[in-house]
């Protein structure tokens, strides 16, 4: 009926009746095929099931005020209400009520995790002082130790106001402490930081789900005081961690070196012995992925005592023969990746690796298909409701990310691959680096955005260094560190993790050289959530979608290029210490600050958000490029004058010749009143969080605080 109204459009002699008719017959036969497009994209709705949670916990993470402990049951309740109704009716749109039910269980599971979570928090900078607690866990830093402490007691802080946890650095040498101890330490706290600029990473929210309420420095050594006394899990945990420092330092001993610090953190997640220098070569050369534990380790590791054990029970015949040899050997591989996620510290990445190689080998167990989407969706629904603040932690979006594209690259190339091909040798190394290429193209495509909008940065050269570097890992970084695993109870496995170093160093080679091209690295400014949520929408639906509308998600890549480039990086920021001040100078690609010294982290924060390179665009200081003097610095923006002082007595003065002013003091109420320009002083600070300031060329100034973008919430410390 379709092609015959096509060709009536075509005959000349065809009367406007019959071509009204034939309009009206292709209007009703394309919204009827799109409709029915629709449906069968939905129809799976196991795939869809974390997406609907995930913009549920979304929501509750994006209010602005906590929400009543009666909304999250009353949304769950309610959706339930409306999803059985549709279900009496039959109604066609029964999915999306099912949907609802989802996003309103995310919604409930957020709310829930905040509340079990909650824990006092420092509302203050503390002095030096005597703290006494647990010891927990330790990081061995290039320069230093990071301690997590269970407090006890913290010298003039009440009990109800004691915090559950603190982060405490050491940088001392003497350390004779371990997980498990009484401790006790001189140490200056202060809550935990908020975010450097507004729009930047909130650390304040990710150290308050993991019910740390503190954070400071050290400044005499942890003495141990006893041994802490504590239930089977508590043991459990204790004795997990030394068994993680103590393999750590195994390593590092047989394998002094970058290669022996990062085959540890590709063990046991701790990945802080690692140099800057080494992580920023892998960074820019895109292989950063091979440093935590990820579905391409837990894969590895899983998928080779899979093999391994396979093959050996093939080599006994009537074992071959009788027994089910393949679901002996996936559950040897389960309880190897069970070790693994144990031995890595169960981050976010691993516990999602290790779900979805459960979930892949228990499938094999009851004769099921191994690789799926439906087996990703899982994985995501269980860490999303259990943890649902991993939706916003950088390593989550980029392993779900990556996951997903490869999964439904990986099924769109087996529905076209060809049944008769060959499996020669040559045959096969062809297809290996092709799909290599192809995995390595797909996934950077996939985490790109994600890249972008947490770091401000992507690799553009990470194809030829992941063809060439990952063969390296797994034939021969990972197999040696298995076996050096398997070896370490006998105490002969220095030799192994000597060799699995020794190929790190060559992976390493190829980093430092392949970061070292020309325009290896894409910079670009702060993204706004806005943009990064569009093209997460697009990915989503491009991915998970079978009909051909799933080419409409392809239209989130220029639709996401537009909203970044409207929404330009500010031009001022202003430091939550109210102390400092930086200026971006986009003609010289860098920043310049009113210190130096002050507010280093910050300083590097505001160039990252203004799209330069953190290592390379080291902050001017105001006096090379302004007019300063004792009292502070006057600069003129984009026609704005600005003025950043120090000294009060520069106050009046500066309000009458500046359009805005940044004070770093308080300013009293009466001084504001009289101050024509518009004014940032230290208390508006205190206050409000960091500031960033927009100089329009209208000469209107638009702020953004960061108190205005998180509102009022547990973890914002109000």
């Amino acid at each position: 009926m379709t092609v015959r109204a096509v060709e009536q459009f075509a005959d000349p002699d065809i009367s406007p009746g019959v071509l009204r008719r034939a309009y009206r017959r292709l209007a009703y036969l394309v919204p009827e095929r799109v409709s029915a497009w629709i449906r069968a994209d939905l129809e799976p709705i196991g795939v869809w099931a974390p997406v609907a949670i995930g913009a549920g916990a979304g929501i509750y993470f994006g209010l602005k005020t906590e929400p009543h402990a009666a909304l999250a049951a009353g949304l769950l309740l309610g959706a339930l209400g409306l999803a059985i109704f549709a279900h009496r009716l039959r109604s066609p749109g029964g999915k999306i009520f099912v949907g609802l039910v989802l996003a309103a269980l995310g919604f409930a599971a957020a709310d829930w995790r905040t509340a079990q979570v909650a824990a006092p928090m420092l509302d203050r900078e503390l002095s030096i002082r005597s703290v006494t607690g647990e010891l927990i866990s330790v990081e061995d830093r290039v320069r230093m130790r990071r301690m997590v402490v269970v407090l006890h007691a913290i010298d003039g802080v009440s009990e109800e106001d004691l915090p559950a946890r603190a982060r405490i650095s050491w940088r001392g040498g003497e350390f004779n402490a371990a997980p498990g101890d009484i401790i006790r330490m001189r140490a200056g706290l202060g809550p935990p930081p908020a975010p450097a600029a507004p729009g930047s990473f909130n650390f304040s929210r990710q150290l308050y789900f993991q019910q740390i309420g503190a954070v400071g420095f050290s400044v005499s050594p942890p003495q141990v005081i006893a041994k802490a006394e504590s239930g089977w899990g508590g043991t459990f945990r204790t004795q997990i961690e030394r068994v993680r420092a103590k393999l750590l330092h195994r390593i590092t001993d047989a394998a002094p070196g970058e290669g022996g610090a990062i085959v540890a953190a590709i063990v046991t997640g701790k990945r802080d012995a690692i140099t800057p220098r080494s992580r920023g070569a892998l960074r820019d050369a895109g292989l950063a992925h091979m440093l935590a534990i990820s579905g391409m380790h837990m894969g590895i590791a899983t998928g080779l005592i899979f093999f391994v054990v396979r093959f050996g029970l093939a080599t006994i015949e009537p074992l071959a023969l009788h027994y089910p040899i393949k679901k002996w050997a996936a559950s040897a591989a389960l309880l190897s990746g069970f070790i693994y996620l144990i031995l890595s510290g169960g981050g976010w990445s691993a516990r999602r690796a290790f779900i979805t190689a459960a979930i892949m080998f228990a499938a094999i167990l009851v004769d099921r298909r191994a690789l799926s989407l439906r087996n990703v969706a899982i994985a995501a629904a269980i860490i999303l409701l259990t943890t649902p603040e991993a939706l916003f932690h950088p390593g989550f979006q980029m392993s779900f990310a990556a996951v997903t594209a490869l999964i439904a690259g990986y099924e769109w190339f087996g529905r076209s691959a060809d049944p008769d091909r060959s499996f020669s040798v040559m045959a096969r190394a062809r297809r290996y680096l092709i799909a290599l290429g192809a995995t390595d193209t797909i996934a950077a495509v996939a985490t790109a955005p994600f890249a972008l909008y947490h770091f401000n940065r992507v690799a553009l050269y990470s194809l030829p260094a992941n063809v060439l570097a990952m063969p390296l890992l797994g034939f021969w970084v990972i197999p040696a560190a298995i076996v050096a695993l398997m070896l370490t109870p006998f105490g002969f496995d220095a030799w192994a993790w000597r060799i699995s170093a020794q190929g790190v160093e060559a992976m390493l080679a190829i980093a430092t050289e392949v970061s070292s091209w020309r325009g290896a690295v894409s910079f670009t400014w702060q993204w706004p959530p806005g943009a990064l949520l569009v093209m997460t929408t697009g990915g989503l639906w491009f991915c998970l979608a079978r009909s051909p509308l799933r080419l409409a998600g392809i239209a989130a890549i220029p639709l996401t290029a537009l909203i970044v480039a409207a929404a330009a990086p500010p031009q001022v920021f202003v430091a939550a210490s109210g102390l400092n001040a930086g200026v971006v100078l986009p003609d010289d690609d860098q920043m310049a600050v009113f210190s130096t010294r002050r507010d280093r982290f910050s300083a590097s924060v505001w160039g990252e958000a203004a799209g330069f390179d953190r290592d390379d665009a080291k902050p001017l200081a105001m006096d090379e490029i302004g007019v300063c003097d004792a009292r502070g610095c006057v600069l003129t923006i984009k026609a704005t004058v600005a003025s950043f002082i120090s000294d009060r007595r520069a106050l009046g003065e500066d309000c009458a010749r500046a359009d805005l002013v940044v004070a770093f003091f308080p300013v009293s109420a009466a001084d504001w009143r009289r101050c024509d320009a518009v004014l940032i002083d230290r208390r508006s600070v205190w206050r409000r969080g960091a500031h960033a300031v927009w100089l329009k060329p209208n000469g209107a100034i638009k702020i953004t605080t960061v108190a205005g973008q998180s509102g009022h919430r547990p973890w914002t410390g109000d």
